[in-house]
């Protein structure tokens, strides 16, 4: 039984995930990064890191495959990315308890995200392709950083939001 509720759980965040991606991709990185680490944070808070990985691992290759990422070599940096931004706001926010420390993890997940993708785009990406677009360079750099916190302000307040009307993680 926990396992279905699991899969569930990350099947919706997932799906989530792949609308705000694909029926918002026309507004591009300033709508769709931000609605996107909000599933992922969000996930993270109401399912768990190993769900929230999952999710941060799918959605980059969908991207992909719907030509929302035009850089396949790409792909794996910004899963990672997703990754370490969910790990770090997991740990910080997990071992620190109180609600300050929701807000630091989310302010440290952001700020590690955005400097991995940062020297990753600009020092390891560069090993794999022999020139990597401006465009890509500039979307994979500062742009993360505000992305990511956005989207984590954003799932803080909706998960608040969700305590308000006694909604109860063990239920969802």
């Amino acid at each position: 039984m926990k396992n279905t509720v699991f899969i569930t759980r990350t099947a919706i965040f997932l799906a989530l995930a792949l609308v705000f991606q694909i029926y918002f991709r026309t507004f591009a990185q300033p709508v769709v990064g931000p609605l996107v680490n909000f599933v992922l944070f969000l996930t993270t808070m109401l399912v768990g890191i190993t769900s929230a990985i999952i999710v941060g691992s799918l959605t980059p290759l969908i991207a992909f495959s719907f030509g929302i990422m035009p850089l396949f070599p790409v792909v794996p940096f910004i899963m990672v990315g997703n990754i370490l931004m969910v790990a770090i706001y997991y740990f910080i926010s997990k071992n620190s308890p109180g609600y300050l420390s929701t807000f630091l993890g989310v302010l440290a997940a952001a700020f590690g995200k955005f400097l991995f993708l940062a020297l990753a785009i600009r020092y390891v990406a560069p090993l794999f392709l022999p020139q990597v677009p401006p465009p890509i360079v500039q979307a994979l750099s500062l742009p993360q950083f505000y992305t990511a916190l956005t989207g984590g302000i954003l799932s803080i307040l909706v998960a608040k939001g969700l305590e308000r009307v006694n909604f109860k993680k063990e239920t969802f």
